[in-house]
């Protein structure tokens, strides 16, 4: 996704990054790796993930958590 996509984006959709509970220093390096959502990452296992630049386990482990809670509601 582009900057531009970011307009499209209602500000509450529990799928923005910005409307998890991740720390925000996971955000803001997901956010400098053009990543907006947490399906974004849904068909990447975590392999593919860490090949992405500023992405470690942490993250990845966070991001997985997260996913499964909202999945959960």
């Amino acid at each position: 996704m582009t900057k531009m996509d970011f307009g499209d984006l209602p500000d509450d959709d529990p799928d923005l990054l910005e409307n998890t509970a991740l720390p925000k220093q996971f955000i803001s390096r997901l956010r400098s790796a053009f990543y907006t959502r947490l399906s974004d990452f849904d068909d990447m296992d975590d392999i593919q993930m860490l090949r992405e630049p500023g992405i470690n386990w942490r993250i990845i482990k966070a991001v997985r958590s997260e996913r499964a809670r909202i999945d959960a509601k």
